[in-house]
């Protein structure tokens, strides 16, 4: 008797950031592709969004708008009745259901995973992706029991290799894969969004890339790199071919990396940057860096004729106090010498700015302010200023959250003022970004 393959479905539910096409589960999909397992990605968030009026829309592109992320399925069940019940429909007609959660997105993902088991119990529900993660160290390894009952599977970490052996193990007695994750990214394919209108997505010539996962630095108050396990590259040879394959098929123009750091690897991307030159003569892209003190002018120039054209640069704080007990890994000094070798190279930046973090004092918080006016003509851009927010699972001080420690607040306050007195470029929507918009703040 021979046993049909299940049928799998990759989905990603409102709300989340619409502009590109998932990036993670584009690995996932290329991944099983490259083990035989055929699977379809739904991105009900992608869908949504392009029924959406104009005010919706501008309301689903604000950052941590939890009011709307907890009323997003009844608005959509009210204004597109039938396009959410075919949603519906389609996922019923699969026997894996893999859900892409993050906490934008967690409530009407637990709401329709319910619906779903109502409907056809024998369905499998695996949940992975970064809210998960919080979730588990949230609960200090365990994940509340509530969450645990409604998922046949859970995914601490990275996904590739937990899917992949739920889907060929005849026994999953275990309920958790936590960080099972690939040894190395040598081998792993490319996403090429198979059964997704790329063309559907706002930026329609733009596409996310990763060339590696995992961090060289250990900041006190990042979640991001408590993703991975370790620091892991991809092979330039496949980005060469990722980005030829999108410029080919998809007429794509622009290139976001996803990288907690594309420096992570002075000599990794240097190998890019050439291989860029090589191929292509130059693109555009865009990515984050860290300050590194050990960066060549050289290599920044590399960059900047590969076709970089932004940097999203994680200053944070220009005091050497709070760089230190962020564990920031440089002082104020390096960040000048940073941000002067990348004007001397053409490259234009922006810097993200936290006020409030733990252990800030009058002083610092000063200090902080004080190097960014005097230092204006060397910072093109400031891309985003907040308070303080705690992440579960990262060792900085939970009572410092801007929820708690409402002065932080009125510091953003007096940062944004004075950064706009002094007429530096901003983007409005970053400042403050990260503060829940239905706090009463």
């Amino acid at each position: 008797m021979v046993i049909a393959a299940p049928r799998v479905l990759l989905t990603l539910l409102p709300l989340f950031w619409p502009k590109m096409p998932p990036l993670g589960l584009g690995f996932l999909q290329s991944y099983l592709a490259q083990n035989g397992i055929n699977s379809n990605i739904l991105d009900l968030n992608n869908i949504f969004y392009n029924l959406a009026d104009n005010n919706l829309k501008k309301q689903w592109l604000l950052s941590c708008n939890a009011a709307l992320e907890k009323n997003i399925l009844s608005i959509i069940k009210r204004n597109y009745p039938t396009a959410y019940n075919d949603s519906i429909e389609k996922m019923l007609c699969y026997d894996v259901l893999g859900f892409s959660c993050f906490k934008s997105n967690f409530a009407s993902t637990l709401e329709i995973i319910r619906l779903l088991k109502a409907k056809r119990k024998d369905i499998k529900i695996i949940l992975g992706g970064p809210e998960i993660t919080r979730q588990f160290f949230k609960g200090k390894g365990r994940i509340n029991s509530s969450i645990v009952k409604l998922a046949d599977y859970l995914v601490v970490g990275e996904g590739e290799e937990p899917l992949l052996n739920f889907l060929i193990s005849k026994k999953n007695s275990a309920k958790t894969a936590s960080f099972k994750q690939l040894d190395n990214l040598e081998n792993i394919d490319f996403p090429r969004y198979q059964g997704l209108s790329v063309e559907s997505y706002p930026k329609k010539d733009a596409m996310p890339i990763q060339f590696s996962r995992g961090c060289i630095r250990r900041c006190g108050f990042c979640s991001e790199r408590l993703l991975y396990k370790g620091l892991r590259h991809r092979r330039v040879k496949s980005i060469v071919d990722e980005i030829r394959y999108h410029k080919i098929n998809n007429n794509t123009n622009y290139f976001v990396f996803f990288d907690s750091l594309i420096n992570s690897s002075l000599d990794k991307l240097e190998d890019l940057c050439d291989k860029i030159i090589d191929n292509f003569g130059s693109i555009n892209w865009e990515a984050q860096i860290a300050v590194r003190d050990d960066m060549s002018q050289k290599l920044l120039e590399r960059m900047k004729r590969s076709g970089c054209y932004n940097l999203f640069v994680g200053l944070e704080s220009a005091s050497d106090n709070t760089l230190k007990k962020m564990n920031k890994g440089f002082t104020t000094k390096d960040a000048i010498s940073f941000f002067k070798k990348l004007n001397k190279a053409g490259l234009f930046f922006g810097i993200s700015i936290i006020v409030g973090y733990p252990g800030e004092t009058d002083r610092d918080f000063r200090e902080s302010l004080d190097f960014i006016i005097r230092n204006r003509d060397i910072i093109p851009k400031i891309e985003q200023v907040n308070p303080f927010a705690y992440y579960d699972g990262t060792p900085a001080d939970k009572t410092g959250d801007y929820k708690v420690n409402r002065a932080s607040l009125g510091r953003m306050q007096v940062f944004i003022d004075e950064i706009k007195r002094s007429r530096f470029k901003y983007t409005n929507a970053f400042l403050g970004n990260l503060i829940e918009k239905d706090d009463g703040v």
